[in-house]
């Protein structure tokens, strides 16, 4: 959840700089946890929520403010894994490629490297 706090508020960041382009449309915040989306688009106070913090309420801020939208991604998809885990070869490949990473032994020759 913590990394989904850091990406929101960076792209809220982002978001109001503005760069000469508006966004009307939310950013699309892909999460493999149902659990967290549901907390999140929920407004009501749980028993079990309350101890949340309180910068764990910024996500449900951006949702309600139409900033980002949380979407649900099977893990098995979630590309953003290949920064945050250590992974097998075979899965790291996987996402690698998924992302459109090539490797460098690929490029040999090609414009002169």
């Amino acid at each position: 959840m913590r990394d989904r706090i850091v990406f929101s508020s960076q792209q809220c960041f982002l978001r109001d700089e503005n760069f000469g382009e508006e966004q009307v449309e939310p950013t699309q915040l892909l999460c493999d946890n149902t659990s967290a989306i549901a907390i999140s688009k929920n407004p009501v106070h749980h028993h079990k929520t309350r101890h949340i913090n309180r910068r764990f309420h910024f996500i449900r801020d951006a949702l309600q403010n139409g900033e980002i939208d949380l979407l649900y991604c099977k893990t098995e998809e979630q590309l953003a894994d290949i920064f945050t885990k250590s992974l097998a070869r075979d899965r790291f490949e996987y996402l690698r490629k998924a992302l459109g990473v090539i490797s460098a032994q690929h490029l040999e020759g090609s414009i002169g490297v």
